[in-house]
Protein backbone atom coordinates (compact mmCIF):
# COMPACT_ATOMS: atom_id res chain seq x y z
CA UNK A 1 0.00 0.00 0.00
CA UNK A 2 1.07 3.55 0.73
CA UNK A 3 1.23 4.14 -3.24
CA UNK A 4 -0.62 7.57 -3.52
CA UNK A 5 1.87 9.76 -1.40
CA UNK A 6 4.71 8.43 -3.99
CA UNK A 7 1.95 9.77 -6.65
CA UNK A 8 -0.93 12.94 -5.82
CA UNK A 9 1.94 15.88 -4.59
CA UNK A 10 2.30 19.63 -4.94
CA UNK A 11 -1.28 21.90 -4.94
CA UNK A 12 -1.91 19.54 -8.77
CA UNK A 13 -2.00 16.17 -7.04
CA UNK A 14 -4.28 17.29 -3.81
CA UNK A 15 -6.54 18.72 -6.42
CA UNK A 16 -6.41 15.80 -8.83
CA UNK A 17 -7.05 13.37 -5.54
CA UNK A 18 -9.80 14.89 -4.34
CA UNK A 19 -11.34 15.06 -7.67
CA UNK A 20 -10.79 11.10 -7.51
CA UNK A 21 -12.14 10.80 -4.64
CA UNK A 22 -15.67 12.84 -5.25
CA UNK A 23 -15.99 10.81 -8.16
CA UNK A 24 -15.56 7.59 -6.07
CA UNK A 25 -18.31 8.88 -3.76
CA UNK A 26 -20.57 9.62 -7.07
CA UNK A 27 -19.96 6.01 -8.24
CA UNK A 28 -20.88 4.40 -5.05
CA UNK A 29 -24.18 6.47 -5.13
CA UNK A 30 -24.27 5.44 -8.07
CA UNK A 31 -24.29 1.85 -7.26
CA UNK A 32 -26.74 2.95 -4.15
CA UNK A 33 -28.87 3.60 -6.90
CA UNK A 34 -28.67 0.71 -9.53
CA UNK A 35 -28.93 -1.61 -6.64
CA UNK A 36 -32.34 0.29 -5.04
CA UNK A 37 -33.54 0.40 -8.85
CA UNK A 38 -32.88 -3.08 -9.31
CA UNK A 39 -34.96 -4.10 -6.56
CA UNK A 40 -37.80 -1.67 -7.70
CA UNK A 41 -37.23 -2.98 -11.42
CA UNK A 42 -37.73 -6.71 -10.11
CA UNK A 43 -40.95 -6.42 -10.17
CA UNK A 44 -41.43 -4.56 -13.73
CA UNK A 45 -38.59 -6.81 -15.31
CA UNK A 46 -37.89 -6.61 -18.68
CA UNK A 47 -38.02 -2.79 -19.06
CA UNK A 48 -36.51 -1.77 -16.23
CA UNK A 49 -33.65 -4.14 -16.35
CA UNK A 50 -32.74 -2.54 -19.69
CA UNK A 51 -32.74 0.72 -17.58
CA UNK A 52 -30.29 0.09 -15.02
CA UNK A 53 -28.08 -2.11 -17.68
CA UNK A 54 -27.86 1.50 -19.36
CA UNK A 55 -27.18 3.37 -15.86
CA UNK A 56 -23.88 0.99 -14.83
CA UNK A 57 -22.50 1.40 -18.53
CA UNK A 58 -22.48 5.35 -17.71
CA UNK A 59 -21.20 4.33 -14.46
CA UNK A 60 -18.35 1.93 -15.66
CA UNK A 61 -16.74 5.41 -17.29
CA UNK A 62 -16.14 6.65 -13.85
CA UNK A 63 -13.50 3.77 -12.96
CA UNK A 64 -10.13 3.76 -13.57
CA UNK A 65 -8.50 0.81 -12.33
CA UNK A 66 -7.88 -2.49 -14.75
CA UNK A 67 -9.75 -5.12 -12.65
CA UNK A 68 -12.80 -2.87 -11.15
CA UNK A 69 -13.34 -1.69 -14.76
CA UNK A 70 -13.52 -5.39 -15.69
CA UNK A 71 -15.84 -6.49 -13.00
CA UNK A 72 -18.16 -3.83 -13.40
CA UNK A 73 -18.59 -4.71 -17.21
CA UNK A 74 -19.20 -7.80 -16.65
CA UNK A 75 -22.35 -6.76 -14.30
CA UNK A 76 -23.85 -4.93 -17.39
CA UNK A 77 -23.37 -7.52 -19.58
CA UNK A 78 -24.85 -9.38 -16.33
CA UNK A 79 -28.00 -7.38 -16.17
CA UNK A 80 -28.39 -6.62 -19.97
CA UNK A 81 -28.86 -11.10 -20.00
CA UNK A 82 -31.01 -10.98 -16.51
CA UNK A 83 -33.91 -9.13 -18.49
CA UNK A 84 -35.94 -12.38 -18.15
CA UNK A 85 -35.47 -12.80 -14.76
CA UNK A 86 -37.85 -13.71 -11.80
CA UNK A 87 -39.10 -10.60 -10.09
CA UNK A 88 -39.05 -11.39 -6.50
CA UNK A 89 -35.80 -10.31 -5.22
CA UNK A 90 -36.79 -6.55 -4.49
CA UNK A 91 -36.91 -6.74 -0.50
CA UNK A 92 -33.74 -8.64 0.12
CA UNK A 93 -31.60 -6.54 -2.28
CA UNK A 94 -32.80 -3.37 -0.74
CA UNK A 95 -31.81 -4.64 2.64
CA UNK A 96 -28.60 -6.33 1.88
CA UNK A 97 -27.13 -4.26 -1.20
CA UNK A 98 -28.56 -1.00 -1.32
CA UNK A 99 -28.50 0.06 2.39
CA UNK A 100 -25.06 -0.99 3.60
CA UNK A 101 -23.37 0.70 0.25
CA UNK A 102 -25.94 4.09 1.73
CA UNK A 103 -24.33 4.01 4.77
CA UNK A 104 -20.73 2.81 3.85
CA UNK A 105 -20.74 5.76 1.59
CA UNK A 106 -22.43 8.82 4.49
CA UNK A 107 -19.31 7.55 6.75
CA UNK A 108 -16.64 8.37 3.96
CA UNK A 109 -17.30 11.39 3.36
CA UNK A 110 -17.38 12.49 6.59
CA UNK A 111 -13.67 11.32 7.33
CA UNK A 112 -12.37 12.38 4.35
CA UNK A 113 -13.49 16.13 4.62
CA UNK A 114 -11.66 16.64 7.95
CA UNK A 115 -8.15 15.96 6.42
CA UNK A 116 -9.29 18.11 2.76
CA UNK A 117 -9.68 20.66 4.66
CA UNK A 118 -6.89 20.41 7.19
CA UNK A 119 -4.58 20.38 3.54
CA UNK A 120 -6.54 23.58 2.55
CA UNK A 121 -5.75 25.30 5.73
CA UNK A 122 -1.96 24.48 5.62
CA UNK A 123 -1.38 25.54 2.09
CA UNK A 124 -3.41 28.72 2.74
CA UNK A 125 -0.85 29.63 5.82
CA UNK A 126 1.98 28.43 3.46
CA UNK A 127 1.52 30.52 0.95
CA UNK A 128 1.05 33.81 3.66
CA UNK A 129 4.08 32.34 4.74
CA UNK A 130 6.01 32.61 1.60
CA UNK A 131 4.44 36.46 0.92
CA UNK A 132 5.74 37.18 4.40
CA UNK A 133 9.30 36.05 3.46
CA UNK A 134 9.45 38.22 0.42
CA UNK A 135 8.12 40.80 1.93
CA UNK A 136 10.77 40.88 4.76
CA UNK A 137 13.36 40.05 2.20
CA UNK A 138 12.85 43.46 -0.02
CA UNK A 139 13.02 45.03 3.38
CA UNK A 140 15.66 43.80 4.83
CA UNK A 141 17.69 44.47 1.20
CA UNK A 142 16.25 48.23 1.38
CA UNK A 143 17.72 49.07 4.50
CA UNK A 144 21.04 47.32 3.45
CA UNK A 145 21.62 49.62 0.71
CA UNK A 146 20.26 52.75 2.82
CA UNK A 147 22.97 52.15 5.26
CA UNK A 148 25.57 51.35 2.81
CA UNK A 149 24.80 54.82 0.79
CA UNK A 150 25.15 56.11 4.60
CA UNK A 151 28.29 54.40 5.61
CA UNK A 152 29.85 55.63 1.98
CA UNK A 153 28.77 59.21 2.81
CA UNK A 154 30.75 58.91 6.45
CA UNK A 155 33.55 57.70 4.21
CA UNK A 156 33.30 60.75 2.27
CA UNK A 157 32.85 63.15 5.00
CA UNK A 158 36.05 61.54 6.64
CA UNK A 159 38.29 62.59 3.45
CA UNK A 160 37.24 66.45 3.42
CA UNK A 161 37.71 68.82 6.43
CA UNK A 162 34.74 67.87 8.36
CA UNK A 163 34.63 68.81 12.07
CA UNK A 164 34.70 65.98 13.89
CA UNK A 165 31.47 66.50 15.89
CA UNK A 166 29.67 66.39 12.73
CA UNK A 167 31.74 62.88 11.82
CA UNK A 168 30.75 61.69 15.35
CA UNK A 169 26.86 62.40 14.86
CA UNK A 170 27.03 60.54 11.57
CA UNK A 171 28.82 57.79 12.53
CA UNK A 172 26.48 57.30 15.32
CA UNK A 173 23.33 57.29 13.46
CA UNK A 174 25.07 54.88 11.19
CA UNK A 175 25.18 52.70 14.03
CA UNK A 176 22.15 53.08 14.99
CA UNK A 177 20.69 52.00 11.30
CA UNK A 178 23.31 48.62 11.89
CA UNK A 179 21.36 47.84 14.93
CA UNK A 180 18.20 48.14 13.17
CA UNK A 181 19.37 46.13 10.55
CA UNK A 182 20.24 43.11 12.78
CA UNK A 183 16.93 42.54 13.93
CA UNK A 184 15.57 43.07 10.59
CA UNK A 185 17.99 40.16 9.33
CA UNK A 186 16.85 38.42 12.26
CA UNK A 187 13.13 38.47 11.52
CA UNK A 188 13.81 37.49 7.52
CA UNK A 189 16.17 34.33 9.19
CA UNK A 190 12.82 33.43 11.08
CA UNK A 191 10.54 34.06 8.61
CA UNK A 192 12.52 31.87 6.71
CA UNK A 193 12.28 28.94 8.91
CA UNK A 194 8.40 29.57 9.80
CA UNK A 195 8.42 29.10 6.19
CA UNK A 196 10.08 25.91 5.54
CA UNK A 197 7.92 24.98 9.12
CA UNK A 198 4.58 25.77 6.59
CA UNK A 199 5.96 23.79 3.93
CA UNK A 200 6.53 20.86 6.01
CA UNK A 201 2.96 21.76 7.81
CA UNK A 202 1.72 21.39 4.32
CA UNK A 203 3.50 18.40 3.29
CA UNK A 204 2.50 16.46 6.32
CA UNK A 205 -1.55 17.41 6.05
CA UNK A 206 -0.98 16.51 2.20
CA UNK A 207 0.52 12.80 3.49
CA UNK A 208 -2.10 12.54 5.44
CA UNK A 209 -4.41 13.14 3.34
CA UNK A 210 -3.15 10.93 0.53
CA UNK A 211 -3.19 7.93 3.42
CA UNK A 212 -6.79 8.60 4.35
CA UNK A 213 -7.70 8.45 0.97
CA UNK A 214 -5.98 5.44 0.26
CA UNK A 215 -7.65 3.80 3.09
CA UNK A 216 -10.92 5.07 2.10
CA UNK A 217 -10.08 4.22 -1.60
CA UNK A 218 -9.26 0.32 -0.47
CA UNK A 219 -12.12 0.56 1.37
CA UNK A 220 -14.57 1.42 -1.36
CA UNK A 221 -13.26 -0.73 -3.39
CA UNK A 222 -13.92 -4.20 -1.19
CA UNK A 223 -17.62 -2.34 -0.36
CA UNK A 224 -18.15 -2.59 -3.84
CA UNK A 225 -16.65 -5.98 -4.05
CA UNK A 226 -18.66 -7.21 -1.12
CA UNK A 227 -21.18 -5.44 -2.71
CA UNK A 228 -21.29 -7.40 -6.56
CA UNK A 229 -20.19 -10.48 -3.96
CA UNK A 230 -23.60 -10.24 -2.24
CA UNK A 231 -25.51 -9.72 -4.86
CA UNK A 232 -24.37 -13.04 -7.33
CA UNK A 233 -24.72 -15.00 -4.02
CA UNK A 234 -28.27 -14.01 -4.16
CA UNK A 235 -29.02 -14.93 -7.57
CA UNK A 236 -27.06 -17.81 -7.17
CA UNK A 237 -28.83 -19.08 -4.18
CA UNK A 238 -32.28 -18.09 -5.52
CA UNK A 239 -32.36 -18.43 -9.41
CA UNK A 240 -30.90 -21.71 -10.54
CA UNK A 241 -31.48 -20.72 -14.52
CA UNK A 242 -29.06 -18.30 -13.64
CA UNK A 243 -26.22 -20.40 -11.65
CA UNK A 244 -23.64 -20.62 -14.62
CA UNK A 245 -23.63 -16.31 -15.17
CA UNK A 246 -23.90 -15.74 -11.58
CA UNK A 247 -20.39 -18.05 -11.01
CA UNK A 248 -18.86 -15.81 -13.55
CA UNK A 249 -19.57 -12.22 -11.90
CA UNK A 250 -18.82 -13.83 -8.82
CA UNK A 251 -15.17 -15.14 -10.09
CA UNK A 252 -15.14 -10.93 -11.46
CA UNK A 253 -15.95 -9.24 -8.49
CA UNK A 254 -14.17 -11.10 -6.02
CA UNK A 255 -11.16 -10.25 -8.29
CA UNK A 256 -11.18 -6.72 -7.61
CA UNK A 257 -7.40 -6.22 -6.15
CA UNK A 258 -7.39 -2.98 -4.67
CA UNK A 259 -3.79 -2.51 -4.99
CA UNK A 260 -3.69 -3.31 -8.41
CA UNK A 261 -6.79 -0.75 -9.08
CA UNK A 262 -4.82 1.98 -6.74
CA UNK A 263 -1.21 1.71 -8.75
CA UNK A 264 -3.29 1.85 -11.81
CA UNK A 265 -5.26 5.51 -10.57
CA UNK A 266 -1.68 6.47 -9.91
CA UNK A 267 -0.53 6.09 -13.30
CA UNK A 268 -3.23 7.15 -15.26
CA UNK A 269 -3.60 10.53 -13.21
CA UNK A 270 -1.50 10.95 -11.10
CA UNK A 271 0.88 14.47 -11.64
CA UNK A 272 4.38 12.78 -10.22
CA UNK A 273 6.44 12.32 -6.89
CA UNK A 274 7.47 14.82 -4.43
CA UNK A 275 10.27 17.25 -5.61
CA UNK A 276 11.05 19.52 -2.14
CA UNK A 277 11.89 23.09 -3.49
CA UNK A 278 13.26 24.49 -0.20
CA UNK A 279 13.33 28.70 -0.63
CA UNK A 280 17.10 29.46 1.25
CA UNK A 281 18.30 32.27 2.91
CA UNK A 282 19.39 34.81 0.75
CA UNK A 283 21.25 37.81 2.25
CA UNK A 284 22.22 41.03 0.83
CA UNK A 285 25.63 40.74 1.58
CA UNK A 286 25.70 37.26 0.37
CA UNK A 287 25.50 38.22 -3.37
CA UNK A 288 28.92 39.80 -4.73
CA UNK A 289 26.68 41.55 -6.94
CA UNK A 290 25.01 43.89 -4.34
CA UNK A 291 27.47 46.82 -4.05
CA UNK A 292 28.65 46.76 -0.28
CA UNK A 293 32.29 47.72 1.52
CA UNK A 294 34.29 44.51 1.37
CA UNK A 295 34.86 44.81 5.04
CA UNK A 296 31.31 45.05 6.42
CA UNK A 297 30.55 42.36 4.08
CA UNK A 298 32.61 40.54 5.55
CA UNK A 299 32.05 41.31 8.92
CA UNK A 300 28.43 40.83 8.56
CA UNK A 301 29.30 37.55 6.63
CA UNK A 302 30.71 36.91 10.16
CA UNK A 303 27.76 37.49 12.14
CA UNK A 304 25.57 35.93 9.68
CA UNK A 305 27.67 32.82 9.86
CA UNK A 306 27.58 32.56 13.72
CA UNK A 307 24.00 32.78 14.06
CA UNK A 308 23.39 29.59 11.71
CA UNK A 309 26.24 27.94 13.48
CA UNK A 310 24.10 28.32 17.11
CA UNK A 311 20.87 28.07 15.17
CA UNK A 312 22.16 24.61 14.11
CA UNK A 313 24.05 23.83 17.17
CA UNK A 314 20.39 24.70 19.34
CA UNK A 315 18.26 22.07 17.24
CA UNK A 316 21.37 19.57 18.19
CA UNK A 317 20.91 20.19 21.55
CA UNK A 318 17.36 20.22 21.88
CA UNK A 319 16.71 16.73 21.05
CA UNK A 320 18.20 15.67 24.68
CA UNK A 321 15.46 16.13 26.54
CA UNK A 322 13.20 14.21 23.92
CA UNK A 323 15.83 11.40 23.56
CA UNK A 324 15.24 10.44 27.37
CA UNK A 325 11.19 10.89 27.16
CA UNK A 326 11.91 8.43 23.62
CA UNK A 327 13.48 6.12 25.57
CA UNK A 328 11.00 5.71 28.71
CA UNK A 329 8.49 4.45 25.26
CA UNK A 330 10.87 1.74 24.88
CA UNK A 331 11.07 0.58 28.25
CA UNK A 332 7.55 1.43 29.57
CA UNK A 333 5.79 0.39 25.94
CA UNK A 334 2.81 1.00 27.68
CA UNK A 335 3.15 4.91 28.97
CA UNK A 336 1.47 6.27 25.62
CA UNK A 337 -0.37 5.31 23.05
CA UNK A 338 1.10 4.88 19.67
CA UNK A 339 0.28 8.58 18.54
CA UNK A 340 1.63 10.11 21.34
CA UNK A 341 4.92 7.88 20.33
CA UNK A 342 4.90 9.05 17.07
CA UNK A 343 4.51 13.08 18.23
CA UNK A 344 7.77 12.49 20.36
CA UNK A 345 9.24 11.07 16.83
CA UNK A 346 8.42 13.89 14.88
CA UNK A 347 9.85 16.87 17.61
CA UNK A 348 12.73 14.71 17.94
CA UNK A 349 13.53 14.44 14.43
CA UNK A 350 13.09 18.27 13.72
CA UNK A 351 15.62 18.55 16.43
CA UNK A 352 18.37 15.86 14.91
CA UNK A 353 20.84 16.77 12.49
CA UNK A 354 21.24 14.29 9.58
CA UNK A 355 24.05 11.88 10.41
CA UNK A 356 24.26 9.90 13.80
CA UNK A 357 21.58 11.59 15.49
CA UNK A 358 18.86 10.14 13.16
CA UNK A 359 20.36 7.00 13.54
CA UNK A 360 20.13 6.60 17.40
CA UNK A 361 16.23 8.11 17.40
CA UNK A 362 15.70 4.97 14.66
CA UNK A 363 17.40 2.64 16.90
CA UNK A 364 15.31 4.29 20.09
CA UNK A 365 12.01 4.32 17.96
CA UNK A 366 11.62 0.20 17.34
CA UNK A 367 8.48 -0.08 18.56
CA UNK A 368 6.81 1.45 15.37
CA UNK A 369 9.34 1.92 12.90
CA UNK A 370 8.64 -0.21 10.17
CA UNK A 371 5.02 -0.73 10.90
CA UNK A 372 3.90 2.73 9.66
CA UNK A 373 5.88 4.60 6.91
CA UNK A 374 4.69 7.77 8.68
CA UNK A 375 7.72 7.73 10.75
CA UNK A 376 9.98 7.38 7.97
CA UNK A 377 8.28 10.96 6.08
CA UNK A 378 9.08 12.04 9.84
CA UNK A 379 12.79 11.64 8.78
CA UNK A 380 12.90 13.16 5.45
CA UNK A 381 11.34 15.78 7.59
CA UNK A 382 13.73 16.50 10.34
CA UNK A 383 16.65 15.63 7.48
CA UNK A 384 14.77 18.16 4.62
CA UNK A 385 14.83 20.90 7.83
CA UNK A 386 18.46 20.09 8.73
CA UNK A 387 19.77 20.58 5.08
CA UNK A 388 17.84 23.31 4.15
CA UNK A 389 19.42 25.19 7.41
CA UNK A 390 23.23 23.63 6.41
CA UNK A 391 22.59 24.96 2.78
CA UNK A 392 21.87 28.55 4.34
CA UNK A 393 25.47 28.44 6.11
CA UNK A 394 26.96 26.64 3.21
CA UNK A 395 25.98 29.68 0.99
CA UNK A 396 26.78 32.07 3.54
CA UNK A 397 30.59 30.45 4.02
CA UNK A 398 30.51 30.41 0.47
CA UNK A 399 30.12 34.32 0.00
CA UNK A 400 32.69 34.15 3.13
CA UNK A 401 35.33 32.34 0.97
CA UNK A 402 34.57 33.89 -2.23
CA UNK A 403 35.39 37.32 -0.50
CA UNK A 404 38.52 36.62 0.60
CA UNK A 405 39.51 34.27 -2.57
CA UNK A 406 39.75 31.28 -0.75
CA UNK A 407 38.32 27.60 -2.30
CA UNK A 408 34.75 27.03 -1.54
CA UNK A 409 34.17 24.91 0.95
CA UNK A 410 32.95 20.74 -0.16
CA UNK A 411 29.28 20.12 -0.31
CA UNK A 412 27.85 16.90 -1.13
CA UNK A 413 24.42 18.92 -2.17
CA UNK A 414 25.94 21.71 -3.81
CA UNK A 415 24.59 19.78 -7.04
CA UNK A 416 20.96 20.27 -5.86
CA UNK A 417 21.23 24.06 -5.22
CA UNK A 418 20.10 26.49 -7.67
CA UNK A 419 20.40 30.25 -7.96
CA UNK A 420 18.16 32.08 -9.99
CA UNK A 421 16.60 35.71 -10.08
CA UNK A 422 12.96 36.47 -10.35
CA UNK A 423 11.45 39.05 -12.16
CA UNK A 424 12.18 42.36 -9.42
CA UNK A 425 15.65 40.74 -10.42
CA UNK A 426 16.25 40.09 -6.75
CA UNK A 427 18.50 36.64 -6.07
CA UNK A 428 16.29 33.95 -5.16
CA UNK A 429 18.23 30.36 -4.26
CA UNK A 430 16.02 27.17 -4.03
CA UNK A 431 17.81 23.73 -2.87
CA UNK A 432 16.38 21.22 -4.63
CA UNK A 433 17.13 17.41 -3.30
CA UNK A 434 15.74 14.54 -4.58
CA UNK A 435 13.25 12.54 -2.09
CA UNK A 436 15.95 9.72 -2.12
CA UNK A 437 18.67 11.95 -1.25
CA UNK A 438 17.27 13.69 1.74
CA UNK A 439 17.90 11.76 4.45
CA UNK A 440 21.82 11.21 3.09
CA UNK A 441 25.04 12.09 4.90
CA UNK A 442 24.25 15.76 5.86
CA UNK A 443 27.67 16.80 6.20
CA UNK A 444 28.20 19.64 3.87
CA UNK A 445 32.53 19.06 4.34
CA UNK A 446 34.75 16.73 3.58
CA UNK A 447 37.03 15.52 6.20
CA UNK A 448 40.54 14.19 6.85
CA UNK A 449 40.90 11.10 5.70
CA UNK A 450 44.41 9.05 5.90
CA UNK A 451 44.25 7.33 2.82
CA UNK A 452 43.80 10.27 0.33
CA UNK A 453 47.08 12.56 -0.06
CA UNK A 454 44.75 16.35 0.29
CA UNK A 455 41.79 16.93 2.19
CA UNK A 456 39.71 20.11 2.44
CA UNK A 457 39.17 21.46 6.07
CA UNK A 458 35.98 20.80 7.63
CA UNK A 459 34.78 24.25 8.19
CA UNK A 460 34.13 27.31 7.65
CA UNK A 461 37.38 29.87 6.54
CA UNK A 462 38.23 32.19 9.60
CA UNK A 463 38.57 35.91 9.40
CA UNK A 464 42.17 36.83 8.31
CA UNK A 465 44.38 37.49 11.41
CA UNK A 466 46.77 40.56 11.97
CA UNK A 467 45.63 42.29 8.84
CA UNK A 468 45.21 45.62 7.43
CA UNK A 469 42.64 46.73 4.85
CA UNK A 470 44.92 48.10 1.86
CA UNK A 471 40.99 49.45 0.37
CA UNK A 472 37.65 49.52 1.33
CA UNK A 473 36.88 47.25 -1.35
CA UNK A 474 39.94 45.07 -1.45
CA UNK A 475 41.59 42.50 0.83
CA UNK A 476 45.36 42.53 2.01
CA UNK A 477 47.92 40.40 1.15
CA UNK A 478 49.53 39.41 4.91
CA UNK A 479 52.89 39.42 3.15
CA UNK A 480 52.53 40.83 -0.23
CA UNK A 481 53.99 38.22 -2.07
CA UNK A 482 50.55 36.45 -3.00
CA UNK A 483 50.99 33.85 -0.67
CA UNK A 484 47.68 34.04 1.22
CA UNK A 485 47.80 30.44 3.25
CA UNK A 486 50.55 31.61 5.41
CA UNK A 487 51.11 33.06 9.08
CA UNK A 488 54.58 33.25 9.70
CA UNK A 489 55.92 35.14 12.43
CA UNK A 490 58.94 36.89 13.32
CA UNK A 491 59.66 36.51 17.09
CA UNK A 492 60.83 33.11 17.96
CA UNK A 493 58.08 30.25 18.22
CA UNK A 494 56.76 29.54 21.49
CA UNK A 495 57.57 26.22 23.70
CA UNK A 496 56.12 22.96 22.35
CA UNK A 497 55.10 20.04 24.22
CA UNK A 498 55.78 17.39 22.04
CA UNK A 499 57.09 16.47 18.78
CA UNK A 500 55.27 14.93 15.50
CA UNK A 501 56.27 12.99 12.54
CA UNK A 502 53.69 13.99 9.37
CA UNK A 503 52.72 10.51 7.80
CA UNK A 504 50.57 11.97 4.84
CA UNK A 505 51.10 14.97 2.67
CA UNK A 506 48.94 18.54 3.64
CA UNK A 507 48.40 21.21 1.62
CA UNK A 508 46.64 24.23 3.19
CA UNK A 509 43.40 25.50 2.57
CA UNK A 510 43.05 28.63 4.79
CA UNK A 511 45.75 30.95 5.87
CA UNK A 512 46.20 30.02 9.21
CA UNK A 513 47.15 26.07 7.91
CA UNK A 514 50.60 24.39 8.26
CA UNK A 515 51.94 23.09 4.54
CA UNK A 516 52.86 19.44 5.81
CA UNK A 517 55.50 16.80 4.04
CA UNK A 518 55.08 12.83 4.77
CA UNK A 519 58.75 13.19 7.06
CA UNK A 520 58.50 16.48 8.83
CA UNK A 521 58.85 16.69 12.34
CA UNK A 522 56.55 19.40 13.61
CA UNK A 523 57.00 21.11 16.91
CA UNK A 524 53.51 20.96 18.77
CA UNK A 525 51.98 23.73 20.21
CA UNK A 526 48.68 23.01 21.12
CA UNK A 527 45.50 20.36 20.78
CA UNK A 528 42.96 23.11 19.71
CA UNK A 529 40.56 20.15 19.74
CA UNK A 530 40.57 16.19 17.94
CA UNK A 531 40.48 17.40 14.75
CA UNK A 532 42.79 19.85 14.78
CA UNK A 533 46.87 20.84 16.43
CA UNK A 534 48.88 23.66 16.09
CA UNK A 535 52.38 23.75 15.34
CA UNK A 536 55.66 24.70 14.34
CA UNK A 537 57.47 23.69 11.12
CA UNK A 538 61.03 25.85 9.53
CA UNK A 539 59.59 28.90 11.65
CA UNK A 540 56.05 28.97 10.60
CA UNK A 541 52.85 28.42 12.76
CA UNK A 542 49.92 26.86 11.76
CA UNK A 543 46.88 24.48 12.39
CA UNK A 544 46.99 20.96 10.55
CA UNK A 545 45.43 17.98 10.86
CA UNK A 546 45.43 15.91 14.09
CA UNK A 547 44.64 12.18 11.94
CA UNK A 548 47.65 13.22 9.34
CA UNK A 549 50.51 12.83 12.05
CA UNK A 550 51.73 10.55 14.48
CA UNK A 551 52.98 11.78 18.20
CA UNK A 552 56.02 10.77 19.05
CA UNK A 553 56.87 10.10 22.62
Amino acid sequence: MNQYENYFWFESGFEELRRYAKQGTEFCKELESIMMDRSELEKEYFTGLHKIAKKAKRAATKCVGTTLVTAWQRLTDFLEKEEEIHRELSGTLAQDCARPIKIFTDQQVKQREPVEAAVEKQSKAFSEKQKLQQKLKKAAHKQFKEMELSWDQLDAMRGKPTPDKDIQKFEKACRKMEDSLGKVDREFLDSNIKTEEGRLGWETALYRYCQTLESLENERLIQISTTLTKYSELFTAILPPTEERCRELLTMSSGISPPDDIRDVCVAIGPGPNQPEQLLLDCYESDLQNPMNMERRKANLERKIQEMEEEIERRKKARQGLESLSKAYVDTPDFCDEQGQIDVVRQLAEVCDGGGGVDDVRQMCWWTWGECSVHHFLWLQADAMMNMLNANLYKLLCAQAECSNFPKPANQHAEYIQTMRDKNGSVMTVLKIPLDCVSSDNSLYAVPDKTKKTSLRPGRPPPMQNSTPKDDFESSDEHGDGEKGKLEFNEPPPEYIAQCRVEYDYQPNQPDELLIHSGDIVNLIEKQDQDWWKGELNGVIGIFPASYVLELS
